[in-house]
Formats: structure tokens, sequence, C-alpha cells
């Protein structure tokens, strides 16, 4: 993350750093990226990058973390708003993420990210035994599921297949069946859960 140098530059100036940051994560993958462009695009010196981030994966962290913050959702709060069925607010929220990141100053920063630097960085998936039971809920046909395992394994599916469908869109895929495939992969697995024993 940033140093305290960085952190203590006036709001402009950080601003001016970070739109250079996503314009170059934005063109380039990670591996790709170079600090020379970046600090030619925001007029720092290359020992001021240094000041400011340990290297430039620090960087990319640092611009994940606020593009991030920008426009990712809280699907959690949506599951929780959802009184039928739960996995239709995982269906509901990747499409309406995907829609309102397309044509933002973020689409092709957020693409990059999921289809190359996400590897790169080893990023790890969510460990939903980690999370408070309160959000641990999932609803079928208004009936809540009662089987805490069932509803991880059942999250980290879903989750799973919400990302996929985001990775594929915004590599060029074709839209309505990828959310066709979706949709039918939820229906599917709420129906597994309808007929559980």
């Amino acid at each position: 993350m940033p140093t305290t140098t960085f952190l203590n530059l006036n709001e402009d100036k950080q601003n001016q750093i970070f739109h250079a940051l996503i314009k170059e994560f934005s063109q380039y993958r990670l591996m790709e990226a170079q600090v020379a462009r970046i600090i030619n695009d925001c007029s720092i010196a290359r020992g001021s990058f240094y000041k400011y981030f340990e290297d430039i994966h620090d960087s990319y962290r640092y611009a994940l973390k606020r593009v991030l913050k920008e426009v990712h959702f809280d699907v959690f709060q949506q599951i929780r708003a959802e009184k039928q069925n739960s996995l239709q607010a995982f269906y509901d929220a990747t499409t309406s993420f995907i829609e309102d990141l397309k044509g933002t100053q973020y689409e092709f920063f957020y693409q990059k990210y999921v289809v190359y630097n996400q590897f790169e960085l080893k990023h790890k998936e969510y460990d939903y035994r980690k999370m408070p039971e309160e959000y641990l809920v999932l609803l079928v046909d208004g009936r809540p599921v009662s089987d805490k395992e069932q509803i991880i394994i059942t999250y980290k599916w879903a989750t799973s297949a919400a990302h996929e469908t985001i990775r594929n869109v915004l590599s060029g895929g074709n839209q309505e069946q990828l959310f066709s495939d979706f949709a039918s992969l939820l229906k599917l697995l709420n129906k597994g859960l309808r007929n559980r024993g």
C-alpha cells in the first residue's frame, strides 16, 4: 500500500498519480506495465515513485483497492434483501455490476484485472467459513436453508460462476448467452437446494 509520504500529498497530486496508474494498468497487464510510462504520464521523478510505492505491484494494489471501493457492490446486502431466492441476488448483482462498469474509466482496468492480473497477484478466493453467521443467509422459495455447509458451498460456486461470467463478458464474450448460462446455473443450484433432503 502507499507510503505515508504518498498519503501526505494533496488530493490533486494523489489523483494525478492514481489516474496515471489507471491509464497504465488499463492498457497493459501488470507484468508488462512500466514505471517509466507512469512517471512520465503524471510528471513525477522515478525516485518519487519509489518514495510513494514499494514497487509497481504495490502501486497496482493501491489502484485496485481504490477501484474496487468505487465500483464493487455488496452482494451480501442484496442477498439479505432478497426475500424469495437468494441466488437471484447473485444474478442481479453480477449483471448490474457489468452494466454499471461498461463505459466507465475503470472498464479496461477491471478487464485486465479479471483476465490477467488477479492471477499474477495470486488472488485468493474468499473463505466463506470465516464469514459471520448472520451473513450466511440462503433462501429457496422463501424458505431458509439451515445447513451452514450447504450455504457455504452454494456461495462459493455462485461466486465463482459470477466471476467467470464477469471475466468472459469483459473479454468480449456473448453477453446475452453468458447471462443466460449464468441464470441457468443458478436455477440448477436452486433446484438442487429445493430438492435437498
